[in-house]
C-alpha cells in the first residue's frame, strides 16, 4: 500500500493570503494533484498546523477544501492549531480520555498512531506524562509487527521526547512529523523520521542563524509505499513545471538549453 504525507497546510480564513501566497490554491492544487496522480493511496496523513491562527473560520475551510478529496484523510494538530476550534468543526477526528486530538488506525494491517504535540500558546512543542501514558496504552494494545507515528513536532527538538524514543524504540518503524517546513530524513536514537515541505511558503536552512527567514521553495508532498513492513518516502513537488522529456530522447540529451528541448511525443 502507499498513502500521502503532507504538512504545515496554514489554512486562512476568506483565503487571506500568506507570505505572498494563498495557502488556498496550494492545497487545492495538492488535492488535484493526489485525485489525478496519485488515486490508488489508502489515505492523506496531514500531521499539523492545519490552519494558521487556529480558528474556527479557517477550520471551516479546511473543511471545505477537504471535501474534493478523493480518499480518506487524517489530521493531527499542530502548534498554529488551538483544540477547541478544531474539535467544534471537526467533531468527529477521536479524541482520548483527556481531550488531547490523538488516535490510532489500521489500514491493510498496518498500524498507525497519531499523537497531539501542541501545547497551547507555544512555538514549542509537549509531550506530558498523559500523552505518553495515552501511547504506552497504545503499543501495548498493538501485537502486531510494529507501528509507525504521526507527531507535527520533530520527535528530537520536543519536551518529552526523550522518553518518547526510548518507549518506541523497536516498536515504531517510521515517525512522520512537520513543523519544519523543509524534508528532513534520517534517523534519532534508531528510529527513522522524516518531514515534509509546506504546502505554502518554507524555512530557508541556515543553521545558527538567529532570523527565521522564509522562502516561496516549491511544495511538496510525499508518496510513502509501504512493501513488506519496507518503507520508501519519495518527496513529490507537485508545483514544478520545469520542463519534461524524454531521456533516451538524443536531440534532447543534445539540447543546450531548456528552451531547445524537443516536446514530449
Amino acid at each position: 500500500m502507499r498513502f500521502i504525507h503532507m504538512t504545515d497546510l496554514h489554512i486562512t480564513a476568506k483565503d487571506q493570503p500568506l507570505y505572498g501566497l494563498s495557502p488556498h490554491i496550494r492545497l487545492h492544487a495538492a488535492i488535484d494533484c493526489i485525485n489525478r496522480d496519485f488515486d490508488d493511496v489508502a489515505f492523506v496523513a496531514m500531521t499539523g498546523d492545519l490552519a494558521n491562527r487556529g480558528e474556527a473560520a479557517e477550520y471551516e475551510a479546511l473543511q471545505e477544501i477537504l471535501g474534493k478529496l478523493d480518499m480518506p484523510h487524517y489530521l493531527l494538530i499542530g502548534n498554529h492549531d488551538r483544540r477547541a476550534a478544531f474539535r467544534q468543526v471537526f467533531a468527529d477526528v477521536p479524541v482520548d480520555d483527556n481531550g488531547f486530538v490523538q488516535y490510532a488506525f489500521t489500514v491493510e494491517d498496518n498500524h498507525f498512531i497519531v499523537m497531539d504535540t501542541l501545547d497551547e500558546g507555544k512555538v514549542t512543542g509537549l509531550l506530558c506524562e498523559q500523552r505518553l501514558d495515552w501511547l504506552a496504552g497504545e503499543l501495548k494494545n498493538h501485537t502486531g509487527d510494529g507501528s509507525y507515528l504521526f507527531l507535527h513536532h520533530p520527535p528530537l527538538r520536543i519536551s518529552g521526547g526523550k522518553t518518547l524514543a526510548s518507549m518506541v524504540q523497536g516498536r515504531v518503524k517510521h515517525v512522520f512529523f512537520g513543523h519544519v517546513h523543509r524534508p528532513l530524513h534520517g534517523s534519532w536514537m534508531g528510529i527513522p523520521i522524516s518531514s515534509q515541505h509546506s504546502t505554502v511558503h518554507q524555512f530557508v536552512y541556515k543553521f545558527g542563524d538567529p532570523v527565521t527567514q522564509g522562502v516561496h521553495e516549491p511544495p511538496t508532498f510525499a508518496a510513502v509505499n509501504m512493501v513488506a513492513g519496507n518503507v520508501m518516502i519519495i518527496p513529490h513537488a507537485y508545483l514544478d513545471n520545469s520542463p519534461r522529456f524524454v531521456m533516451r530522447d538524443k536531440e534532447a540529451a543534445r539540447a543546450a538549453s531548456p528552451e531547445e528541448l524537443p516536446p514530449l511525443p
